[in-house]
Order: C-alpha cells, then structure tokens, then sequence
C-alpha cells in the first residue's frame, strides 16, 4: 500500500507541472487579446484621424504650391496654418488632437535622363520633395508617411528648336546652319585664310619712305613698323587694321629722326632699339602726339644703356623686348634690362649687364619667358660665337645664380657650317620648345626646334648632324632662301613661317615659307609665295574672333607692308557662336530646364548661356539680353547637354520672364570635324 500512494502522489505532481506550463502559455495570449480588444478601437480611431490629417496636408501643399511657388519652395519643416481664406505653411510641426503633424521640404536632384536619384545628380529647382509625417503615441507609439513631388506648375510646357528653319533665324558668328540631318548648328566651314594656302589678296600698305623698312611687330588691330635707315626720316610707322572681312589698314601715326633696328609693340606704347648712344631703347606714347596735325607721336621716356661702372656704351642696340614691367634690350654682345613701372623719362637699368657673346657678335633676337616663377631671356646669337643659343636666367638681380647666362647650344658643332648663326627666336609660353632661324649655308639647314626643358642644357630636336653627310640631324632646309626672320603662328595647328631673301647664287625660292612642325625633328614646307622682292620681317596675330593674319615686311617699294591671313588647314573654322532668335513666351513663365541635343566628336567642346527678361510696352522688341549660365552669373556655362535654369533677379537676367534667347559656343582642335546642336528644348511652366 505505501508504494502504490507514492506513485498516485507522482502522477498529481506530473499534472500540476503540466497545467502551469499550459497556462503559461495560454494566459499571455488571453491577456494580449483582453488589452487589443480595449485598445484597438482607439488606434484605429487615431489611424483614420491621422489618414485624413495626411491627405489634407496634401491637398494644402498643391494649393500653396499654386499660389506662389517662390515662397513654398523654401526648404525647412513646416506645418498648415489658415489666414484669411487661404492656406499656409508655417515653420515647425504642430499638434492636432494628440497628433503631430510635419510637412518636410527638401531639394530634388536629377541624373542625366531627367530621373530623380537619390544622391548625385543636378539640382532641379522646378521640382521639391515633400515628406509629410502624422505620429501619435497612444494607445500605441505610431506613424504614418507620405512623399509628395511638387513641381512648379502643373503641366509643364517645352519650347523646342530643332529644324533648319528654327535655327535659320538666329545670328551666326563663324558658324552656318545645315539641313544634313533635319537641321542643325555646326562651325562655318573654312573660306577664309588657311596657312598653308596662303596668298596676297589683301591690300598692302604704302609707307612714306625710301628704304626698305626693318623689323615689325603686331598686337590685334595694330602694326608696328621700324623704318629708320637714317636718322632723318621716319622711324616709325603705327598701321591700323580694321576687325572687317577683308581688314582695312591705314597709317594713323608715325615717330621721327631714329635710326632703328628692331621694334615691339604693345597697345598703348611702342618700344624701338635704335643707333643712339644716349638713348638705346625709346619710347613711344601712342595716345599721345607731339605735333597732333601731322600725328607725330610724343617720345614717352628712354634707356640709355651703361657699363656696370655707369659709363654710356657706344654700341648700337640691336633687339628689344618688353615683359611684365621690364626692357630687355641687346647691345652687342650685352644684354640688359631697365625699369618699366613707369614709361616716360629716364628709366633705370636693372643689375649689372649680361655677356652672352664675343666682342663684334650681336643678338639677332631675344624672347623673355617666365617658367616655374624664375624668368628666361633666349637669345638669338649672329657673329663668331659657337652658340647660337644662350638662355640666361634673369629673375633676380641680387641673387648671382638667378642673375646670369645658364645655359647654351652649338647647333652645328661638326664643321658642316661655318655660317649658320641664330636669326629669330620664338620660345613657346610653357618655355620648352625654342625655334630659331640661321643664315642660309648651302651644306646646312636653316630652322631649327630646340628642347629647353632643361635651361642648362638644350639640346637640338631630331639630334646634330654628323659630318658627312650633315643633311641628317634635326631642322629645315629652306632651299636658295636666306632668312631674315622665322614666327610660329600656332601652337596649336604646329605650324610656323620663315621668311627671307634669295641666298648669293642659290636658287630661286619662295621667300615666304609656311612650316608644318608636326614631326619637331624634320618640319616641312606646307605652303610658300613667292615674293621677288624678299621679306625682311614677320609678325602674326591672332584676333579675339578667330581670325589670324601674318603682316610681313617687304622690298616693295609701292606696298612695303603686306598682310597675308591665315587661318586653320582643315574644313572647319577654330570656333564661334549661334546666337538664338529671341522667343517670346506671351508672358512670363518660370523657365525650369534647358534641355539640347548635340554631337560632340573628339577634339570639340560645345557650351551654352541663356538670357531671360521682361518684355517692355507688351512687346520683346528693343529689350537687352544678358547671358549667363547655370548659377546665373555670366562666369558660367551649361554644358553641351544642357542643365536646370537659374531662379534669379539680378544683373539684367530674370527668371521668370516673357522674352528668353540663348547663345551656344562651339569650338574644335581637330578641323576636320566640329560639334554639331541639333535640338535645344526650353521647360517652362506657365
């Protein structure tokens, strides 16, 4: 009997564990369902209050959208307050029955296609983000959400150019409209001047004198003329060119009673290396005459070049060249440098005087580069010096190692010539490429492309020529020419002119020569005139509006002066512009995007600026246009694809407004192909 009471003792014990562990389970539920059963009337309650205080946050933010756009599109969080009959959003959030309320505005960015990305991309100022928020906190802490985008104007319009006749009213600068593909924009193609087509069209300038005249030089819109064989003639002659398809030229000054060797002009000053002892360089004020009815120019100041010990030197100054408010001018076998901060008397030497040759020997050129903040002085050399070339460094005068000659090439040092000498230099702007012209020699070359990049130590492009044959190495045989003078016209395009005379009993060969310095180590001739009388000198200019002319001195006595253009040697212009019709809109309407459609080949760059105004009496007619780009200043450009449109009021440009125009900007370095506007679509919301 005690072992059956100890086993029905057991089984009880085995019941009480399982009915605690079965409510354990079940009493939590029951209990939850209780409380959701109290409870779930009031959160539905408070959802479907706070549905409807989110679809009326809504409909407030299209109403206040419509009403003015400039002061909704401000970012910040707000909630809706009523003034008047109307709605409005006032900073903050706000609480409703329990409920608070948030209205968040924020930015909106599209990628390339127009489709809003959540990072990355351009700003759309025409479209916000609205996040609308409604949270309670009992019975349960909850929320509900809504994003809205709000643009500016239901039904945005566009504005679209894209046939032959659209663009056909425009204004073309250097540019011409196509029919090749349903219409389009692309660079005018070239029938102007091209380099190496070059030819005598244009006009040449008499000049009053008897000689034939010295050195030349140019800034855009002027020639600068060194006449003087004598001191009693004209020394000087100012040329103006005229900005017109062909130029107009006319002499507009002169300066007197100099004899002259080299000349350099700049717009408001000329600078001449003359003969006088006292006075080596002179300067001309050309803003300013002496005798106002015959235009005589005043002389503004001089320098007069001295020993280190103060003594004048007696030697004829034979090149000149003017660089950040400094004169660089050769005296022999000197170089020196004076004081330009001011133009007018006595200006004062600068360090002691450089030697860059043997006594007798002269420059036939310097050309003053600034490279890595140390400033160069290349030197062209004539005479019995072996060099050619010396570079000397000319930054600081109180510092010797920055106060001297430090570098030097013998283009010829395997007696292959015994006449070669350095005519003209011209040293590229980054101050690593040097291009001299020497005197004609039969058994030798006549131009030549230097590597500078090491100052200390040039060396000649496509190597020194070994003896024999010496026709190889680096350079340019100019044939039965002499030169007198070389330029590079263009960087860019590689190419450069050398001029010149017949050599004594060479050939007869074209006096003006037209290089192609594609391969640096064996230019070619790509084009050439011939001019019997010789060319004496050169200088090139390129025009603000692309245009580029050389103006070469000759041994013409009735048009001494001839000017020759030049241009690119492929099928399109370098550049230009397609100004748009103006477009009036009818009224004012807020401009969100400029969208456009192009063809960028390699080589060729395309940008846009876009100009928004008032109308004035109603009418478009006589209003001013002032471009400008995507943050609304005339700094910036839109690329070639287009971008969001600037919401502004200031410098002339409004947005919105009734009368729009827009101006493109198309440019190559490849001729042979140009960038091409095919469509351009202007989105507007009314």
């Amino acid at each position: 009997m005690i072992y059956l009471g100890k086993k029905l003792a057991g089984q009880s014990l085995i019941e009480i564990l399982l009915a605690m562990a079965l409510m354990s389970i079940i009493l939590p539920a029951l209990l939850t369902g209780f409380v959701a059963s109290r409870g779930g009337k009031p959160q539905q309650s408070r959802r479907i209050e706070a549905i409807a205080l989110l679809k009326e946050a809504e409909e407030i933010v299209r109403s206040v959208r419509e009403r003015d756009w400039k002061s909704f599109a401000v970012n910040g969080v707000y909630h809706p307050t009523v003034s008047g009959n109307a709605w409005y959003l006032d900073t903050g959030s706000e609480t409703v029955n329990e409920l608070t309320r948030t209205l968040a505005i924020s930015d909106v960015y599209r990628d390339a296609n127009g489709l809003i990305v959540a990072s990355g991309g351009s700003l759309d100022t025409s479209t916000k983000k609205v996040d609308i928020s409604v949270s309670w906190d009992m019975p349960y802490l909850s929320s509900i959400t809504s994003t809205v985008y709000v643009t500016r104007y239901i039904g945005n319009r566009a504005d679209e150019q894209t046939s032959q006749a659209q663009f056909s009213q425009g204004v073309t600068d250097n540019t011409q409209v196509t029919n090749d593909t349903g219409g389009e924009v692309k660079l005018a193609t070239n029938t102007k001047g091209k380099w190496c087509q070059p030819n005598l069209s244009i006009s040449s300038v008499n000049l009053p004198i008897t000689n034939v005249p010295i050195a030349v030089s140019a800034v855009e819109g002027k020639i600068y003329v060194a006449t003087g064989a004598t001191t009693s003639g004209p020394a000087f002659f100012n040329v103006n060119v005229s900005n017109t398809d062909p130029p107009q030229s006319q002499i507009i000054g002169s300066f007197d009673n100099y004899q002259t060797n080299a000349v350099f002009g700049e717009n408001d000053y000329a600078y001449l290396a003359t003969t006088n002892n006292t006075k080596e360089a002179v300067i001309i004020d050309l803003n300013n005459f002496a005798d106002p009815l015959n235009k005589k120019y005043a002389e503004a100041g001089y320098f007069n070049a001295t020993t280190d010990s103060g003594s004048s030197v007696s030697t004829d100054a034979n090149t000149i060249f003017v660089y950040n408010n400094r004169g660089y001018v050769t005296a022999g076998n000197y170089l020196y440098v004076f004081n330009l901060s001011s133009k007018s008397g006595s200006r004062p030497k600068i360090g002691k005087r450089i030697n860059f040759a043997n006594s007798g020997d002269k420059a036939g050129e310097v050309y003053v580069r600034d490279v890595g903040g140390d400033t160069y002085a290349f030197i062209a050399i004539e005479g019995s010096t072996v060099d050619e070339l010396k570079i000397a460094n000319v930054t600081d005068p109180n510092n010797n190692n920055k106060w001297k000659i430090v570098g030097q090439i013998n283009i010829e040092p395997n007696n292959c010539s015994t006449l070669e000498s350095g005519k003209a230099i011209f040293v590229n702007p980054a101050g690593t490429r040097a291009y001299i012209s020497s005197t004609n020699d039969a058994s030798f070359k006549e131009f030549f492309i230097i590597d500078t990049t090491n100052k200390s130590n040039p060396q000649l492009v496509g190597g020194i020529a070994t003896n024999p044959p010496c026709t190889n190495g680096g350079g340019y045989e100019a044939g039965g020419m002499n030169p007198e003078h070389s330029v590079v016209v263009s960087l860019a395009e590689n190419r450069a002119i050398l001029v010149g005379i017949d050599a004594s009993g060479g050939a007869d060969s074209e006096e003006y020569q037209v290089l192609d310095t594609t391969n640096e180590a064996a230019p070619v001739k790509c084009g050439g005139l011939q001019i019997s009388s010789g060319v004496y000198g050169v200088a090139s200019v390129r025009e603000t509006d692309g245009d580029a002319f050389s103006y070469i001195i000759t041994g013409d006595g009735t048009g001494e002066l001839k000017i020759i253009q030049g241009g690119p040697d492929g099928t399109y212009l370098e550049s230009g512009t397609y100004e748009s019709a103006t477009l009036d809109m009818g009224a004012d309407v807020a401009f969100n995007r400029l969208i456009t459609n192009s063809v960028l080949p390699n080589g060729t760059t395309l940008d846009f600026q876009l100009s928004i105004t008032h109308d004035i009496g109603g009418s478009c007619n006589g209003v001013t246009f002032n471009y400008v780009g995507p943050d609304g200043t005339s700094n910036t450009y839109f690329p070639e694809s287009g971008g969001t449109i600037s919401l502004s009021d200031s410098g002339g440009y409004v947005n919105p407004g009734r009368c729009v125009r827009y101006k493109a900007r198309l440019a190559t370095t490849d001729y042979y192909v140009t960038p091409e506007i095919l469509d351009v679509n202007l989105n507007y919301s009314p």
